[in-house]
């Protein structure tokens, strides 16, 4: 079973929507309306109690997959009624109005929930990572249903067809753009280990322009293709078919030394078929952007958080920068005093709870360092490269030095190829969300934990090709609606508090059981008699 979740501010499109669709049907849930008014006019009644709540829509879509196609009687009704009720209930929606809207317009059964984030006694569900909530829950509803059981899109190494191009194929026989490249990649890879030169070479003789993008140190941002004027990512395709996943799923070899003379030879001119397209060389590739954090205090070890050394070396740019670039620059970072590191360092440990481990981890790759008395965190674009700094102020707010590049910003990201982001408001907030996911356990593909001060900074080319991106500032932030505005399709997770108020919340807590343990041992030993 497949489910995706959206959060929005208004009932009225979202029911007009859901009821509006072709053999749409209203099946349940805990509502008495009938129509999209209403509904909402029910809705509008709950909400009254939180009228400053601004995201108070949750809609969320389960679908099981086309092979186990629900028939549209009756009894199938009650099941997926019971499947949404189970799921709500998981969800933490148990005092919550929702409507139960079924769709029988594609290939795969699938039904709408539109449910209030207000609680009937005045509380508000918390949405914070309800998305992989939600996987855990359909896991579980799959065992219990005994419901094929779907891999998440993070797993999975090919993007499936969309609907639109699963009609096209079926009403005229024609493969879109997307089925067409998968195929051919599959296709010149079949024999095994061709090195990524050949593999461009090969798509070429077939009519597809390949784009490597290298950066000047000669590490790879990513792959795209264009087919008949049609330009696809890497991550467009799939998993196996980025720069990275062509190594890991489809066995091609790739050496930086030997290859990227002839990668670059064969993207001049004469080899390409068609214009080279810019639009699509963002793309990042984790084999070179691996975490740039330690260990939390309580759950992932060092060698689970891994550094890329070569992206980061120094705070200084990349040797090709020029003089005027140089001076520049170390005239917006500030000044390094290494004899106030321990003094900032325990400042950071005990006013916001940053594990030791993970500010040793962060200095000593000039992510963080001291200047004067005040932390320093650097702000760098995607490759590395350090272009202005985040200040931490005595009263605890940031100032930024001025910025060399529009797009750069504090950012560490988790092992793997990068596939989801967060977005956070400063670094401290950046690194605390980062520990809160460790710290949960949460089976999460590699992500990339961002801090800004303004949405130019962001490098929006490559978060619209991530699978997920997460706005993770409070709602009524004029950040927040400037990074909205710019990714549009990214979900916004609004905290009740910061989100480092609610890391050192979850340290006191297991401090205190950690203490309420002991003394229940404690008292265990008393117990014990010994005449």
């Amino acid at each position: 079973m497949i489910g995706k979740q959206i959060k929005g501010t208004g009932f009225r499109g979202c029911l007009n929507y859901v009821l509006g669709k072709k053999d749409a049907a209203l099946i349940g849930g805990t509502m008495c309306g009938q129509t999209p008014e209403e509904l909402a006019a029910e809705f509008g009644i709950a909400r009254q109690l939180r009228p400053n709540l601004k995201v108070a829509v949750f809609h969320a879509t389960l679908s099981v997959a086309s092979t186990e196609k629900l028939e549209d009687f009756e009894e199938n009704d009650q099941r997926w009624l019971a499947i949404a009720a189970n799921y709500m209930k998981a969800m933490e929606f148990d005092n919550n109005q929702y409507a139960v809207v079924k769709h029988s317009d594609t290939e795969h059964d699938h039904i709408h929930i539109v449910a209030s984030r207000i609680c009937l006694d005045g509380g508000v569900v918390d949405d914070s990572w309800d998305y992989y909530k939600s996987q855990e829950t359909i896991r579980q509803l799959e065992r219990n249903y005994n419901l094929e059981t779907v891999t998440p899109s993070w797993e999975t190494d090919k993007r499936a067809q969309t609907t639109g191009e699963h009609r096209q194929l079926k009403s005229k026989g024609n493969k879109s753009v997307r089925a067409q490249l998968q195929d051919l990649i599959d296709e010149v890879t079949q024999d095994n280990n061709p090195s990524m030169p050949e593999f461009v070479e090969r798509l070429q003789q077939q009519g597809v322009e390949v784009q490597v993008g290298l950066t000047r140190t000669g590490f790879s941002k990513g792959i795209s293709y264009n087919l008949d004027g049609v330009a696809l990512s890497g991550t467009q395709l799939g998993k196996a078919y980025t720069f990275f996943g062509l190594q890991k799923h489809r066995g091609v070899s790739y050496d930086k030394g030997r290859d990227n003379a002839l990668i670059e030879a064969l993207m001049q001119p004469q080899h390409l078929a068609i214009a080279p397209s810019e639009a699509e060389e963002n793309e990042l590739e984790s084999s070179q952007f691996e975490l740039v954090a330690g260990a939390p205090a309580t759950s992932a070890t060092a060698n689970e958080l891994e550094l890329s050394q070569s992206e980061l070396e120094t705070t200084a740019p990349a040797t090709s920068a020029t003089p005027n670039e140089l001076e520049l620059q170390l005239s917006i970072l500030p000044e390094r005093n290494e004899t106030q590191w321990q003094k900032v360092r325990s400042h950071l440990a005990v006013e916001y709870s940053l594990p030791l481990e993970l500010l040793e981890k962060l200095h000593s790759h000039s992510w963080l360092y001291a200047g004067s008395e005040k932390a320093v965190f650097t702000g760098r674009t995607l490759e590395g490269e350090a272009r202005f700094a985040f200040v931490l102020e005595e009263l605890g707010n940031f100032t930024t030095t001025h910025p060399l590049s529009s797009e750069a910003a504090f950012w560490v990201a988790t092992t793997g190829e990068i596939e989801r982001a967060v977005i956070a408001c400063n670094p401290i907030e950046a690194l605390s969300i980062l520990l809160i996911e460790q710290d949960n356990s949460t089976t999460a593909p590699a992500t990339l934990y961002l801090g800004f001060e303004r949405a130019s900074q962001l490098p929006i080319q490559f978060l619209q090709e991530l699978d997920s991106v997460i706005i993770a500032i409070a709602e009524n932030s004029q950040l927040a609606r400037n990074a909205s505005a710019l990714l549009p399709d990214a979900e916004l997770v609004s905290p009740q508090s910061s989100w480092n108020d609610i890391w050192i919340q979850l340290i006191e807590q297991e401090q205190q059981t950690h203490k309420q343990n002991n003394q229940q041992y404690k008292q265990r030993i008393q117990d014990i008699e010994l005449d």
